[in-house]
């Protein structure tokens, strides 16, 4: 890594980590790891929960184009 870094504590766990300054700057590294980038994103957005109970519906997933509609 380059660049100056500093420890900072996880978002998610509140484990602590070593992230670049520079990326703290532009809000990046708040977590220690993709899975608690991941959790934290689930909890936030429920997406692949919802995505996981789809099967219990009888519409599709994505919807048809309609009669006309350009691709």
């Amino acid at each position: 890594m380059s660049g100056a870094t500093a420890t900072y504590k996880c978002a998610c766990c509140g484990d602590p980590f070593l992230a670049r300054t520079a990326d703290r700057k532009r809000g990046w590294a708040r977590f220690c790891s993709k899975s608690c980038k991941a959790r934290s994103q689930e909890a936030r957005t429920g997406q692949h929960r919802d995505y996981l109970n789809h099967g219990d519906r009888d519409e599709p997933m994505f919807p048809s184009p309609a009669e006309g509609d350009v691709q």
